[in-house]
């Protein structure tokens, strides 16, 4: 039976990207949008006499603003469904895609170069893009990681490993 502390493959991180604060951003600006529209066209149509064709306005005003928050929160439930990144003590692996998925592992004897990209609002909630370049001149990019420093660390530490073979009789 093998140690699991002498296993190469072994977990070091594994990670999604984190959409959770912008997902929330997203809805309390559509939310704020929506309650604004709504009360504009309430206080516009309070001189009409009859209620009810205040209502189907006011109705489809919601339903336009609940289509456009969920398709705001698609494109990023999309983002997390097809996007995951595992650190292993041997490499990097990268993988994209739902229906058709794309792998990339990348060994330590190709990594080249790490990039941390975070935006002011990025620092504030702690996310960041990460770009790894490979020596064969390919970008790798990781999204909306979180804490891309401490993910920066534990990436570096893997890839600045020397890598040694023993060939065997």
């Amino acid at each position: 039976m093998q140690n699991p502390s002498m296993n190469t493959r072994s977990l070091i991180w594994a990670g999604k990207p984190w959409i959770l604060p912008s997902a929330l951003v997203r809805s309390i600006v559509i939310f704020i949008v929506a309650v604004v529209v709504s009360w504009l066209e309430f206080s516009y149509l309070a001189g009409m006499t009859d209620p009810i064709l205040k209502m189907p306005i006011l109705l489809w005003t919601g339903l336009v603003f609940f289509i456009v928050w969920v398709a705001s929160l698609a494109h990023l439930l999309l983002l997390r469904a097809s996007n995951t990144y595992i650190l292993r003590n041997d490499g990097l692996e990268v993988r994209y895609g739902i229906v058709s998925s794309k792998s990339f592992v990348l060994s330590p004897s190709g990594f080249s170069d790490l990039e941390v990209i975070r935006s002011v609002s990025g620092r504030i909630i702690g996310i960041g893009d990460m770009v790894v370049r490979t020596q064969g001149e390919r970008d790798v990019k990781m999204v909306r990681v979180r804490h891309p420093l401490e993910v920066a660390d534990k990436i570096r530490q893997v890839m600045a490993r020397p890598i040694v073979r023993i060939e065997g009789s």
